[in-house]
């Protein structure tokens, strides 16, 4: 009876081995969650979380917000080719090491939305005493027929403090009140980061 015990137990004890060797080979095998980077901001983010994926020219880009997935869709051969050339797009860089600084500068189209530095603009037209700039001839020619639309348009636009994207004031994630001053957001995670150091994004 004892010698029947003793082989039961090893039995057992090479059973519980070999158990824990496929349940350790199992998890070895288990693939780490596949990371992507933005096209737009080169934030790394996980595949699953991205808010939103294009395919262009055969390849599939993937973005970490949607305003980085329609900034990327005006213009995607000049995020293509920065990546092209490992850089990061200086406009869109999240994070905290990584956060830009928006300057004078920058302008947007009045009609379309793109954003430029004002010395690529194509064209530019002055009404009401303020200059505006265009990404195309053909935006210009828009905005000179009925530039009202489009001034009243852009009085409902806001700009995140955070990352500088414009947005409409109805589609801002969320706004806040700092001294006298209302700042609106893109996002939550932007909003977040306001409230931690709202000096530092105010000065930006």
């Amino acid at each position: 009876m004892e010698v029947v015990m003793t082989r039961l137990v090893k039995i057992l004890l090479v059973l519980s081995v070999l158990a824990f060797g496929f349940a350790l080979a199992s998890y070895a095998q288990q693939p780490d969650e596949e990371m992507v980077t933005c096209a737009v901001s080169s934030e790394k983010i996980k595949k699953a979380e991205a808010k939103g994926s294009l395919e262009y020219e055969g390849k599939t880009y993937y973005f970490c917000c949607e305003h980085c997935q329609e900034a990327f869709e005006k213009n995607p051969e000049k995020y293509i080719d920065l990546e092209n050339r490992g850089e990061k797009n200086p406009m869109h860089q999240h994070g905290e090491e990584q956060m830009h600084e928006k300057t004078e500068s920058r302008v947007a189209d009045p009609v379309c939305g793109m954003e430029m530095e004002k010395s690529e603009a194509a064209a530019d037209y002055e009404y009401n005493g303020k200059t505006y700039y265009f990404c195309m001839e053909s935006c210009k020619e828009k905005f000179v027929q009925n530039p009202e639309s489009y001034v009243k348009d852009n009085e409902d636009k806001v700009t995140c403090p955070v990352m500088g994207h414009e947005i409409e004031k109805s589609e801002a994630a969320g706004s806040i009140e700092h001294d006298g001053k209302t700042y609106y957001f893109c996002c939550a995670g932007c909003k977040e980061k306001f409230e931690k150091n709202p000096e530092k994004y105010i000065k930006q």
